[in-house]
């Protein structure tokens, strides 16, 4: 293994260019949207409909909060529900990782994944722990200052010595001697999760509707009347975007130009191993890992080595590559078979922040898409945010975490485009 590079993929944060001071911030935030999101919700006297597009983890979610709220919802998925990245992804329910301006929603997100069950949702949520190992003492140094970063930014984290490594994940390669915990992470079965929430939300009067395509919105003045899909017109008083890697294709149709990048991500799975030998999730060396309660252990990841676009199908150099990172950290596992391979497409934003909020030129018309692999994790928060924020639209009120909080995910920090530039 190469000993000074930097391969922790999953450490969003740019060490280098955070304070503790930022850190503490992300602390107030967590503390402030917290008690926003106790308050009870504004309902207008009128019953008030809402047409999400999209069917992953994202739209599913507002889906369900919108609904909980009494909203009248209808959910349109041009394909299958949570066939994209929703449903093939690692299940990680993280905030590890995750940049300082993200860990006030990452810690909430966990919260809220942990409270669903009161529903009868099966998410097979458990707080497994995360673990970010480090190979060298390059990756050590970033591991260590992420520890006082993420200590002050209210995320409870701490460093492995190498003995607390052993137990923890007894099979890893001995010289990977130095992790650093979070405990309170989490992950889940994303496929049960999408499977549950659905039977709820049909339960529930929502009308989720799959094959339906959006083909355009017929607008007039600032305001979208309904859109034209090829199982008819649908109307609502307002319209909540949720299309993840083809949130740039869907917004063009109204000529709003909101850039996200389309990447494939891979993940690869063992045969059956004892029970539980891996419990947290596990990231380090440019892949991410989980073990089943079957025994099976998935490990992934993606980068920019990775094919741009919506092709879903595996590769012999990803196969090779990630089995190469795998064994290296786990050399006891050489032997083990692989049984099955799939991919998702993840959607990437330039400056790697979601966009949450009101589009551009139309005042009815919500986004919540772009979150860079962290949607999974990120959905039960944003969904009962989005629930708040619409709220607010139909009161004719302003949202008060809207300048102070949610702004930093707003669409309007794109810029215009010159040429092939944003600016």
């Amino acid at each position: 293994m190469d000993q000074e590079m930097n391969r922790l993929s999953l450490l969003s944060m740019q060490v280098e260019k955070e304070s503790i001071a930022t850190a503490l911030q992300a602390k107030e935030i967590y503390n402030h949207l917290g008690e926003f999101l106790k308050d009870s919700i504004m309902l207008s006297s009128k019953k008030r409909t809402i047409t999400i597009i999209g069917g992953g983890i994202i739209g599913l979610m507002a889906a369900y909060f919108l609904q909980k709220n009494g909203y009248g919802v209808t959910i349109l998925e041009r394909k299958s529900f949570g066939a994209a990245a929703s449903g093939r992804n690692g299940g990680g329910v993280l905030a590890l990782g995750r940049e300082l301006r993200e860990i006030p929603f990452a810690r909430l997100a966990i919260e809220i994944w942990d409270a669903l069950e009161l529903d009868g949702i099966d998410t097979k949520f458990v707080r497994s722990g995360n673990v970010m190992v480090a190979s060298n003492e390059t990756e050590k140094q970033k591991l260590l200052a992420a520890h006082d970063l993420y200590q002050a930014s209210g995320l409870t984290v701490k460093i492995l010595s190498a003995n607390e490594m052993k137990t923890i994940v007894p099979d890893i390669f001995p010289q990977i001697n130095m992790g650093l915990l979070s405990e309170t992470d989490a992950q889940s079965y994303p496929f049960t999760t999408i499977k549950s929430i659905i039977s709820y939300l049909k339960e529930n009067g929502v009308k989720v509707i799959d094959h339906c395509e959006v083909y355009e919105f017929k607008t007039n003045q600032q305001e979208i009347e309904y859109a034209t899909t090829n199982k008819g017109n649908y109307q609502s008083d307002a319209y909540l975007f949720c299309a993840g890697p083809w949130t740039t294709e869907l917004c063009n149709k109204l000529n709003e130009e909101i850039p996200v990048l389309p990447r494939r991500s891979q993940i690869l799975v063992t045969e059956i191993m004892k029970k539980r030998k891996i419990h947290p999730f596990v990231a380090g060396n440019s892949i991410y890992l989980r073990q089943t309660h079957a025994g099976n252990i998935l490990f992934g990841g993606g980068g920019p080595w990775e094919t741009n676009g919506y092709d879903v199908s595996n590769t012999n150099f990803a196969i090779e590559f990630l089995t190469k990172r795998f064994i290296e950290i786990f050399p006891g596992y050489r032997n083990k078979q692989l049984i099955r391979a799939f991919a998702g497409t993840v959607e990437l934003t330039r400056d790697h922040l979601p966009y949450f909020g009101k589009i551009n030129s139309w005042d009815n018309a919500f986004i919540s898409a772009g979150y860079n692999g962290h949607g999974y994790g990120m959905s039960t928060v944003m969904g009962k945010l989005m629930a708040k924020s619409l709220s607010s639209y139909f009161a004719g009120k302003v949202n008060p975490v809207e300048t102070t909080i949610l702004s930093n995910f707003s669409v309007a920090r794109i810029g215009q485009k010159v040429g092939d530039q944003y600016v």
